[in-house]
């Protein structure tokens, strides 16, 4: 009798602990599987994912190798797509502020408080490092 008692309420931890990570795995959002990275002046790097569905237009954009509050802090952006390419935006001292634009390949990275932006262009070597799922995991454990 004690034995089976042990038993059951064993084998109900062990579903408890499955429901919960399986509910931790429902709860992060849908990320595209290929991190997009950009390289360019003064060894800057730029990192890009879509987070959530196609339609929501965003994305989660990290800024590497800069002197400024940005560095390696990961942000939620929105994503317009127009006839002269892809702009990546967010909210910066109240108002909408376009960080990243890209064109073919390439793109200009604006910084807010910096007078020049800085160009960048797709690195496939950097891109082929990314890992989208790691790259979510960074950015939710940021918060």
């Amino acid at each position: 009798m004690f034995l089976s008692t042990c038993v059951r309420v064993l084998t109900l931890g062990v579903l408890l602990l499955t429901s919960a990570i399986t509910l931790a795995d429902d709860a992060r959002p849908e990320v595209a599987e290929k991190v997009m990275a950009y390289q360019g002046e003064q060894g800057v790097k730029v990192w890009t994912l879509r987070i959530g569905a196609r339609g929501a237009n965003e994305a989660l954009v990290q800024v590497e190798g800069v002197d400024h509050d940005w560095n390696l802090r990961i942000q939620k952006m929105n994503v317009e797509k127009t006839a002269k390419g892809t702009r990546y935006s967010t909210e910066a001292n109240g108002q909408k502020f376009v960080a990243l634009i890209l064109q073919d390949g390439y793109g200009e990275l604006y910084l807010p408080g910096e007078s020049q932006e800085l160009n960048v262009g797709y690195s496939e070597g950097l891109s082929s490092q990314g890992d989208a799922q790691a790259f979510l995991t960074d950015y939710l454990n940021q918060k």
